[in-house]
């Protein structure tokens, strides 16, 4: 209703600004022009009278003409912009509904991520995998440091990153072991991995990973 309102009042606006310029053109400002012709018109012979009326007839039907022509011009104008407007509305709204899903979408997420990493202690954790998988982990350390500013998660989320040594171990059980890591619930990523040779045998290799995880701001 807004809008057609708008719409009628836009229209009436244009119209009546229109017919006072062409209402000032013909008569003038203060009507002199009509008295003038008003006038003229009096000292002229019947038969002038006459035909001065019939072109003045012309002339009113002619302005009449480009009245209503200047009228549904300015109402298909008009009636543009209008759908214009409503199409704007529309992909508006349709913007605003695909933001709102986005945007649960993502509170849904960070919860999730939140609650599943919330106080999480790493360092027992790989312990116990460590321990079920017979694999021996030296230096194991953990840091903590925020997320950049511009992730939408920095302010609920902070990045945890654990490194470990895995001295004398076979490539099945290194990899049994990184696999049983990622498998978890915890959001945790295996980074960095290294490899080197030991001396004197092409079974067992030393290791050196670094893994990336998240814990909860609060």
């Amino acid at each position: 209703m807004s809008a057609l309102a708008t719409f009628t009042d836009r229209l009436k606006s244009q119209l009546q600004i229109s017919l006072g310029l062409a209402k000032r053109q013909i008569f003038g400002a203060n009507n002199e022009k009509l008295d003038f012709l008003m006038d003229s018109f009096y000292k002229l012979s019947p038969n002038q009278r006459t035909g001065v009326l019939a072109g003045g007839i012309v002339g009113v039907f002619l302005v009449v003409v480009m009245i209503f022509g200047l009228y549904f011009s300015l109402v298909n104008g008009l009636k543009s912009d209008l759908s214009q407007s409503f199409a704007a509305l529309h992909e508006l709204q349709s913007k605003k509904a695909m933001y709102e899903q986005e945007n649960r979408n993502f509170e849904k997420l960070a919860d999730t991520l939140e609650r599943k990493t919330k106080q999480v202690s790493l360092k027992p954790f790989f312990e116990k995998i460590a321990n079920e998988q017979s694999v021996t982990l030296e230096g194991l350390s953990d840091s903590q440091s925020p997320l950049p500013a511009d992730n939408p998660l920095s302010d609920r989320i902070k990045e945890v990153r654990v490194e470990m040594r895995m001295p004398n171990i076979s490539i099945p059980r290194l990899l049994s072991f990184l696999v049983e890591v990622e498998k978890s619930n915890k959001y945790l990523r295996v980074q960095d991995l290294q490899i080197r040779a030991r001396y004197g045998t092409k079974l067992y290799f030393d290791a050196q990973s670094k893994v990336r995880g998240y814990d909860s701001n609060k």
